[in-house]
C-alpha cells in the first residue's frame, strides 16, 4: 500500500499569501466558464444538492462561519507541478472567450430585436463554439485522467460545480453543439437540428435569471483576492508564528507529493484525501483563532465576499462544493477495489 509520508520541517521563509493567487483563480475560473458563458441550465431550486453522506456546510451554524477563504482547494497557493504545466491550456481556453463572447452576445440581442443576425457572423460564432467546447472537453479530460492529485481536484471541482445546476460536462457540451449547429442552419437557411433528448427547452425559457449560473463576463470582472489575511503583527509570537511555518510546510509537501496520487492504490487514496481534510481543518482552526480575535483583514474578508457572489455563492456553498468533490474521489478510489 502507497501512504503518504511524514512530513519534515524545512527553513522556510515566513510567507504571507492571500487566498487566492491570479493563477489558482484563473485556474478554477476557466474550468467553469464554458458552462456559464454559453448554457445556462436550470439550478437545483434547494441550492447545492448532497454527494454522499457528508453533511451540508449550511447546518453550520452562522457564529461559526469564518467569512474568508482558506488557502485549501483552488484556492491552494502551493502548486503542483502538473498544474503548472497545465495552466497555458487553461489560458489558451481563456483567451477565446472575450471575443467569443462579445459575437455571441450580438447575435443573441438582434435575434432578440426580430433582426435576422448576419451570416457570416453566425458562421463565426457556430465555429468558435465548436471550437470552444472541443478545447473544455479535452482540458477536462485532461484533469480526469491526471495522476496529479490537485489536478484532478480541479476536475472534481468542475463536476460538483455544474451538479449543483443539475447538469455535466457531457450535457453541457451537447447543448452548446445544437446551439452551433443551429446557428450554422440559420445561416445556411436550413432546418435546425432537433435538440438533445435530455434538454428541456421549455425549463430553460422559463428559467429564473437568479438561479441561474454566473456567467463569465462577471466572473472575470470579479475582484481579484490580493489583500493579505492576516497583518503582520498577528506574527510577534513564536507559537503563532512556529504554527503557521510548521502548516505552511505540511501543506505545501503535500501538494508535491500528491503527484503520485494516481499510483496510490485505493487505500493509499482514501489515506491520502484523509491528510487533505486534515490540513483543511488545521486551516480553519488557524483562521477561525484569528476571527475570535477580530485580527482576520477586514478588506480580504470583503474581497472573499464579492469573489463567492460573482459565482453566486456564498461561503457555505463553496465549502459544501469542495467536500462535494473530494466525496466523489474518495468515491472514485472505493470504486477500485
Amino acid at each position: 500500500t502507497t501512504q503518504p509520508p511524514a512530513q519534515t520541517a524545512s527553513t522556510m521563509r515566513l510567507p504571507q499569501f492571500a487566498a487566492a493567487t491570479s493563477t489558482t483563480t484563473l485556474a478554477y475560473l476557466l474550468i467553469c466558464a464554458p458552462a456559464s458563458a454559453f448554457a445556462p441550465v436550470p439550478r437545483h431550486t434547494t441550492g447545492l444538492s448532497p454527494i454522499g453522506n457528508n453533511a451540508d456546510e449550511r447546518d453550520v451554524p452562522r457564529s461559526m462561519r469564518l467569512h474568508a477563504l482558506t488557502p485549501t482547494g483552488p484556492f491552494c497557493p502551493f502548486r503542483s507541478s502538473a498544474s503548472v504545466e497545465m495552466e497555458p491550456k487553461m489560458n489558451q481556453l481563456n483567451s477565446m472567450a472575450p471575443d467569443f463572447t462579445s459575437d455571441l452576445n450580438k447575435v443573441q440581442m438582434e435575434m432578440q430585436m426580430g433582426q435576422m443576425p448576419d451570416k457570416d457572423l453566425l458562421i463565426k460564432v457556430s465555429t468558435g463554439m465548436k471550437d470552444a467546447v472541443e478545447s473544455w472537453e479535452t482540458l477536462c479530460a485532461r484533469l480526469r485522467l491526471s495522476e496529479d492529485f490537485q489536478t484532478r481536484e480541479y476536475g472534481k471541482l468542475t463536476q460538483a460545480h455544474l451538479a449543483t445546476y443539475n447538469t455535466s460536462i457531457e450535457k453541457i457540451a451537447s447543448m452548446m453543439n445544437w446551439q452551433a449547429d443551429c446557428m450554422k442552419a440559420m445561416a445556411d437557411g436550413s432546418q435546425p437540428p432537433m435538440p438533445p433528448a435530455d434538454m428541456d427547452l421549455e425549463q430553460l425559457m422559463n428559467q429564473d435569471k437568479s438561479s441561474a449560473p454566473p456567467n463569465l463576463n462577471a466572473m472575470q470582472a470579479a475582484e481579484a483576492i490580493t489583500a493579505a489575511p492576516f497583518s503582520p503583527s498577528s506574527f510577534e509570537t513564536d507559537t503563532v508564528r512556529e504554527e503557521y511555518m510548521k502548516l505552511v510546510e505540511d501543506h505545501a509537501a503535500l501538494i508535491k507529493f500528491g503527484g503520485k496520487y494516481g499510483t496510490f492504490d485505493r487505500l493509499g487514496k482514501v489515506a491520502f484525501l484523509d491528510q487533505v481534510d486534515q490540513i483543511q481543518e488545521r486551516w480553519d482552526g488557524f483562521y477561525f483563532r484569528f476571527k475570535l480575535m477580530g485580527a482576520l483583514n477586514d478588506d480580504f474578508k470583503i474581497q472573499c465576499d464579492r469573489f463567492l457572489k460573482s459565482m453566486n455563492m456564498e461561503e457555505d456553498d463553496y465549502r459544501t462544493m469542495l467536500k462535494q468533490s473530494h466525496q466523489l474521489m474518495r468515491e472514485e478510489a472505493e470504486r477500485e477495489r
